[in-house]
């Protein structure tokens, strides 16, 4: 069982301006001192319009102590390459039920929460998702904290607007932020 504080979000990403092959995502690191499995997970996105997009992880997904997990959009057994769990058809309120959505933050504002067992893990308000890169908490040096997140304007969050890490290429068109691994900026 997770308690609150072992799951941390640690980055968002949204729309896009111009030309992206990333799309939206939203990574969690494993703040605990465990390996955890994400299995039952529920994650939530309230949008300021009151819109709410909300799935589960129906599938054994372990994460080791202090690494991050990517959670978008896609094909189920073909997820792209930065996403670790592809939600597939799992999102409520879908817009068409025959197509996999391809948004989780399909609003600029709002608030992701994660709970398990009916229990709330971490919670984030965000407001003015950038059209840029992404929202980015922590780094190497400084590991995302479920305390320091809560809100997207202050705390351990910075835009992360920079080109893909050439150490680590994602092939693609657009920023994409540092998907599955350590923040690169701290506030």
């Amino acid at each position: 069982m997770l308690e609150p504080g072992e799951l941390v979000i640690s980055e968002l990403r949204g729309d896009q301006e111009g030309d992206d092959s990333f799309g939206h995502y939203i990574e969690l690191y494993n703040a605990a001192a465990r390996s955890v499995d994400l299995q039952g997970v529920r994650v939530r996105a309230r949008g300021a319009s009151g819109d709410v997009i909300e799935f589960f992880v129906r599938d054994e997904l372990e994460i080791p102590a202090g690494a991050h997990v990517v959670l978008g959009p896609g094909v189920p057994d073909e997820p792209a390459m930065w996403i670790d769990y592809a939600v597939g058809w799992d999102i409520t309120n879908s817009p068409d039920p025959d197509k996999y959505p391809r948004t989780l933050l399909a609003e600029a504002s709002g608030i992701i929460e994660v709970e398990s067992c009916g229990e709330l893990i971490d919670e984030v308000v965000y407001a003015g998702l950038p059209s840029a890169g992404t929202f980015a908490c922590g780094s190497v040096d400084a590991p995302p904290d479920a305390l320091a997140n809560d809100d997207t304007n202050t705390g351990c969050w910075c835009v992360d607007a920079a080109e893909a890490d050439p150490d680590f290429p994602l092939f693609g068109l657009g920023l994409p932020g540092t998907p599955g691994r350590a923040n690169r900026c701290a506030p």
